[in-house]
């Protein structure tokens, strides 16, 4: 979400947002290496955090929040802006975020643990012209291509995707747009641009633009919006980590069935959501976010050989610094 840090919403969406786990746990998974002997069977406080403003996307949360499904104590809390996508989570101030398995990956600790994706597909995509005479990551070999910036989802997203199709950034012109993706391609500045399928995409056809999506995630490495929190946290609060996950997959259900129920919760948070145009492109975003929305079954599909796949595949387009090897990056015993 980074998964967060790098996605707006529409219009007013000066909201930003954001932006999925696990030791293949089978139900027998041993807990992370360190943790104590015992823990506790209790329900303890905890933060969820979520990046920066309030955001329709986040409509997980928010709906869990606002049915208790998270539990007794749990809060939800937007990080500002400067803060360190998992810097709280590290010192203590919160207990869970939710971000990208894949920032999780190439974070500077081994500490994290993922145990429940957020997302069932990754989102991000390389959005062209519809009469572009690109049709493929390939084609992309010498065109501009606007980003938001060399970090998060996105840049991993593009770099991944550039690989499978034989490329590298240097095959192409990179070009920083900042959130201005919509204005860059609609002005003829870059030939493409890196977004957000149920949020960039979303708004440049609600404006009138005829664009077609790219797949850059076409082997399938890696994961994208997940429910990630410590491993240390994990193994002393056991009962509190399965009830955050549960009361997740309870409103991806309730999203998945009805995504209106999504909209009426951010409206609690989010005033500009009152005013026409914003609230149909809310809409718009949640339609295609409930879309991306966990199965019932998916939790178990966190397993260790799709965490080392994503690793490698990071490994792979020259991400530094990587601490992990996707052997303890992802626990299946949280999940329903």
């Amino acid at each position: 979400m980074h998964f967060f840090k790098r996605r707006r919403t529409v219009a007013a969406i000066a909201l930003v947002a954001l932006a999925g786990s696990v030791v293949a746990c089978s139900s027998n998974d041993a807990a992370p290496a360190g943790s104590p002997a015992t823990s506790s069977g209790e329900q303890v406080a905890a933060t969820i955090g979520l990046t920066y403003i309030p955001n329709v996307q986040f409509a997980p949360a928010y709906v869990a929040d606002a049915d208790g499904a998270l539990g007794d104590g749990v809060s939800l809390r937007h990080h500002g802006q400067n803060e360190g996508l998992f810097t709280a989570l590290l010192s203590g101030r919160e207990q869970f975020v939710v971000a990208g398995a894949d920032e999780a990956a190439t974070a500077a600790s081994d500490e994290l643990l993922v145990v429940s994706p957020y997302y069932e597909t990754f989102p991000v995509t390389v959005s062209v012209k519809a009469d572009s005479d690109i049709h493929s990551m390939a084609d992309l070999k010498g065109k501009k291509v606007g980003i938001a910036g060399h970090y998060g989802e996105g840049w991993y997203g593009l770099l991944v995707g550039l690989h499978n199709a034989g490329l590298t950034p240097e095959d192409i012109d990179v070009q920083e747009v900042g959130y201005t993706q919509q204005a860059a391609l609609a002005g003829d500045k870059v030939d493409a641009v890196v977004g957000f399928i149920n949020n960039d995409a979303v708004q440049m056809e609600l404006r009138g633009m005829d664009v077609h999506n790219l797949d850059v995630n076409a082997d399938d490495s890696l994961r994208s919006a997940s429910v990630i929190t410590t491993k240390k946290f994990a193994s002393e609060h056991p009962e509190t980590v399965k009830q955050v996950v549960a009361g997740f997959y309870s409103a991806y259900a309730k999203l998945k069935a009805d995504p209106s129920v999504g909209v009426k919760a951010a409206q609690k948070l989010i005033p500009e959501l009152s005013e026409p145009e914003q609230l149909k492109a809310a809409e718009a975003t949640m339609d295609a976010t409930a879309k991306l929305l966990p199965g019932p079954d998916t939790c178990s599909e966190l397993t260790e050989e799709s965490a080392r796949k994503m690793v490698e595949a990071l490994k792979d387009v020259g991400i530094e610094g990587i601490q992990v090897d996707g052997s303890d990056l992802y626990s299946t015993q949280y999940c329903p």
